[in-house]
């Protein structure tokens, strides 16, 4: 899998930090995960900025996925805010530069091919990710653009 993502890349620096960075910090695991939310709940045509961070940060505890899923489920709407997690934005870049994902002209994301070879290789192993991907899949294709527009509408209700 290691071929995939380092291809081309001539030196790689690390440096030891006094305190450990958290597993969902990490650089890596974010961008396997934007894989997998692309893969899994943005087939067909891309994915917008919103829809990865609401989805990322649905992830992050058992409580956040449950209210997220009672929201697009349309059980709840409890679900009045979008949080932009930095660590997305970082794996996003990286992503970019990488060319695992691309921007289509009409600003959403997409898998490139090494992408989707990179998906391939996280969906191969079953224990890898394992939770993440049982959760998307309970998502799937549900949180549309126009939940996540209305969503946003709402917003500007609230705060008027």
């Amino acid at each position: 899998m290691g071929e995939i993502i380092l291809e081309g890349v001539e030196k790689v620096s690390v440096i030891n930090r006094p305190i450990p960075v958290p597993y969902n910090y990490r650089i890596m695991y974010k961008i396997a995960q934007l894989v997998l939310i692309m893969g899994i709940c943005c087939r067909n045509k891309g994915c917008s900025l919103e829809k990865l961070h609401m989805i990322s940060v649905a992830l992050t505890t058992n409580n956040e996925i449950k209210k997220f899923l009672s929201f697009i489920n349309g059980t709840s709407k409890e679900y009045t805010l979008i949080r932009f997690d930095p660590s997305v934005n970082r794996a996003l870049n990286f992503s970019l530069a990488e060319k695992i994902i691309y921007r289509q002209n009409n600003g959403l994301l997409r898998l490139t091919e090494k992408g989707k070879s990179f998906f391939a290789e996280i969906l191969k192993d079953e224990e890898l990710l394992w939770l993440e991907k049982d959760n998307l899949k309970k998502i799937g294709t549900s949180l549309t653009e126009d939940k996540i527009k209305a969503l946003k509408v709402d917003w500007r209700i609230i705060s008027d």
